[in-house]
């Protein structure tokens, strides 16, 4: 992958929008990996408002890509998600033990500070659970906080930093 990008005039001033509404998302997803002095490295990319984007963005393949998905039971909870893969609503009602449904926007950024497209599973005061098979991969990227930038971290890290439960949760 190249060290830049090219965007038309129109592409960079809805860019430069994306990161004006999340700049202060991604310093908090900085802060807590300068914090927990983890070995991440930031990519900013083109924006990407799915998986198969942000694939095609980075060259990072899709099972790489970690979704953090807002579902909501008897209180907002957090799924680590492998990009080629979803979660299973049955699964996630058995493991929470009550039945759940998808957050809106509206909901998942009051749940998490960040705008859907953006969620950074980082200091979340929500509970997260990851599903089991991203620790397959050595590295991963979610999302940093916005649309246009992800982080790449070890699944060790990511699963300490999150504090996530493992769960089998993905179809």
């Amino acid at each position: 992958m190249s060290n830049y990008f090219t965007q038309s005039p129109e592409q960079l001033k809805e860019f430069l929008e994306f990161i004006e509404d999340d700049i202060d998302n991604v310093r908090r997803v900085i802060d807590t990996v300068e914090e927990k002095g983890l070995d991440a490295d930031f990519m900013v990319h083109a924006k990407s408002e799915t998986v198969e984007e942000s694939a095609e963005n980075t060259d990072i393949d899709e099972k790489e890509i970690v979704k953090t998905l807002v579902f909501m039971a008897d209180e907002p909870v957090a799924v680590l998600c492998p990009g080629h893969t979803s979660v299973s609503e049955t699964k996630l009602e058995s493991i929470l033990e009550a039945e759940i449904r998808m957050a809106s926007p509206e909901e998942v950024t009051e749940a998490t500070g960040y705008y859907v497209g953006g969620v950074s599973p980082f200091d979340l005061d929500i509970p997260v659970l990851m599903e089991e098979s991203i620790l397959e991969q050595e590295k991963v990227k979610p999302a940093a906080g916005s649309r246009v930038v992800g982080v790449t971290i070890n699944t060790e890290d990511l699963k300490e930093v999150t504090g996530a439960e493992v769960v089998d949760v993905s179809r």
